[in-house]
């Protein structure tokens, strides 16, 4: 006690000292401490045990492809105990069609391996057939000034697309061009033809042309997009089926 009487200053830095050190050790256990430790914790224990090879992963890859309603495959990519497959899938697919790929998938794994991992599939669609119409247009929904129509996209650069057209002819035309330009009056349907390794796709946009002294208003109309895609598909380790839902 004498030494703390005697040394007053000295003992109130050594005790400030301290709870400094104190404090610094907490915030370094709260945010820093687990710094050096794997990731994933014990989480992936025994997965050296029952390891998906990138053999396995391009076998994914080489099946999927060979389904006809498969235009492309990402390889898998392995993050922790979870696989994800991404697919992209024809314009001309259905939903039912799309999700049984997910199937085949797990068909391409061991039981062991079905056990231990997760298995997320993204599925998607490239949506080659897709048309947006730009033009003045009124209040009533009537376009006032020449009307464009586009594809979305620049299908000349899309290597899945085999062909393609746009036209006002209801029958199938794959002319190349990717712009029209509507310059008389009237109802018009505007068509979209693409191909690709699963089939034709036709996507179309309906409108009327009203020219007027008043300009309006720039707009832009999108055709509709394919039901329901992208979808997610989610099978737990050790479960049989997937669960589905939908990024939008």
């Amino acid at each position: 006690m004498d030494f703390i009487k005697k040394h007053k200053l000295t003992t109130f830095i050594i005790l400030v000292y301290i709870v400094l050190i104190g404090f610094l050790f907490f915030i370094y256990n709260m945010f820093i401490g687990s710094s050096g430790m794997p990731v994933y914790g014990d989480r992936l224990d025994g997965i050296e045990n029952v390891p998906i090879t990138k053999e396995q992963q391009q076998a994914v890859v080489t099946e999927l492809t060979k389904d006809p309603s498969v235009v492309s495959v990402v390889e898998p990519v392995l993050s922790g105990k979870t696989l994800n497959v991404i697919i992209t899938v024809g314009d001309k697919v259905e939903e039912n069609n799309a999700k049984a790929l997910a199937a085949k998938v797990k068909a391409l794994l061991t039981e062991e391996q079905n056990k231990f991992y997760d298995v997320q599939v993204f599925i998607t669609k490239d949506y080659n057939c897709s048309l947006t119409t730009t033009g003045l247009m009124d209040e009533d929904g009537n376009f006032t000034s020449q009307v464009t129509v586009t594809f979305e996209n620049d299908l000349s650069k899309n290597a899945n697309v085999l062909d393609y057209g746009i036209s006002t002819n209801a029958t199938a035309e794959y002319n190349k061009n990717q712009k029209i330009d509507i310059i008389e009056d009237g109802t018009v349907i505007v068509y979209g033809y693409t191909k690709d390794k699963v089939g034709e796709s036709v996507c179309s946009l309906k409108f009327t042309k009203k020219t007027t002294e008043e300009k309006g208003v720039e707009q832009k109309i999108n055709s509709s997009l394919s039901e329901n895609f992208p979808i997610i598909g989610y099978k737990r380790k050790g479960k049989n089926d997937f669960v589905w839902t939908k990024s939008r």
